[in-house]
């Protein structure tokens, strides 16, 4: 809640307004001052004379202690009203905060989209390289095949083989390899059947 200036000056306007009557009532509740009706007059002077001098001390002390009462309910009602608005502004701050993380995740999801769709179109690439290099060894006679598959890593050669379409070209060209590579070229091949 937010004050403007209008309902401050309302505020303390009442509260300066109200003050005497609130001062009155206690007097009242306390005995220091009454109200007669119907009383036929007397010596009013006489009277208050005799009643201020029958003002205790601690009457007054009562009197100044709830005034100083009044003083520090307001003093912490404005303090409350201070605290409500700083609580204010602090949840206006989380909200502003949880949009920016909110449009952050959406910005990251975006930006994963596209690099998943990257990585696929690359492997989907890769797989057409691997194709067409089948295709070229498939063409090739089985030992200059075999020779230049003995020079490339495992993964890569498994990839070109299992990629060829002719089993008979495949099998020509694993006997052409050497007896190393081939056990480990058709143990990393077959590992896959086994799993199925």
């Amino acid at each position: 809640m937010k004050l403007t200036m209008r309902d401050i000056i309302i505020i303390c306007v009442t509260a300066i307004l109200s003050f005497p009557v609130i001062y009155f009532v206690l007097m009242l509740a306390t005995g220091t001052a009454r109200i007669e009706v119907n009383q036929p007059k007397k010596d009013v002077t006489k009277d208050r004379e005799i009643k201020v001098m029958k003002l205790s001390a601690k009457r007054d002390s009562l009197a100044a202690t709830q005034s100083q009462t009044f003083v520090a309910l307001e003093q912490e009602k404005a303090d409350v009203e201070h605290e409500k608005e700083g609580l204010a502004e602090q949840q206006d701050r989380v909200k502003i905060v949880q949009d920016e993380l909110e449009k952050t995740r959406t910005e990251l999801a975006a930006e994963r989209a596209k690099l998943e769709k990257l990585v696929s179109q690359s492997d989907e690439l890769d797989k057409k390289r691997i194709k067409q290099l089948a295709k070229v060894y498939a063409a090739m006679r089985p030992e200059e095949a075999a020779r230049i598959l003995e020079t490339l890593d495992d993964d890569l050669c498994i990839n070109i083989l299992s990629s060829m379409g002719d089993d008979r070209q495949k099998a020509k060209i694993l006997s052409a390899l050497s007896g190393e590579k081939a056990g480990r070229v058709s143990k990393k091949i077959s590992m896959p059947l086994k799993a199925k």
